[in-house]
């Protein structure tokens, strides 16, 4: 018999989550246009999908969904003023974590992921650097 174990969490809990759940739901369910269009609506939902970017514990699933909207937001304003925190990421231990906040760093279009792209150019793992390396190429550098 299914349980529903949600139904036990303190109703306060699930409101802290809600957005996280919800978007890491449509993420993993190949409904990233639905998180775009929401993004739109709501740009603050943004550091709830950079939250989801930074944990290592998130779903391959999930991640493919991310990268979908990030490449919808490639050149957006939004994306670009997040620039700091995906700089932040680019120095993440985890190396997936690390190459896709490179990959959107040069998504962004902006000159200010310059200094977090060269750093990553030193970085340890070679899929890291590459991405770095196409990252300020797609930035004309």
């Amino acid at each position: 018999m299914a349980t529903n174990h949600w139904r036990t969490f303190p109703r306060w809990m699930l409101e802290e989550h809600e957005n996280d759940l919800r978007l890491n739901a449509q993420l993993s369910t190949g409904r990233a246009a639905e998180v775009t269009a929401q993004l739109q609506h709501d740009p603050t939902l943004i550091r709830v999908l950079l939250t989801l970017l930074g944990n290592p514990n998130t779903a391959l699933s999930t991640r493919i969904g991310i990268g979908v909207v990030m490449e919808d937001l490639a050149g957006s304003d939004l994306l670009k003023q997040h620039i700091a925190l995906l700089g932040q990421l680019s120095q993440h231990q985890d190396i997936s974590i690390r190459a896709d906040a490179c990959y959107y760093l040069g998504l962004s279009g902006d000159r200010r992921a310059i200094p977090f792209l060269q750093t990553c150019l030193q970085d340890h793992d070679l899929e890291v650097q590459e991405v770095a390396t196409d990252a300020l190429q797609s930035l004309n550098i």
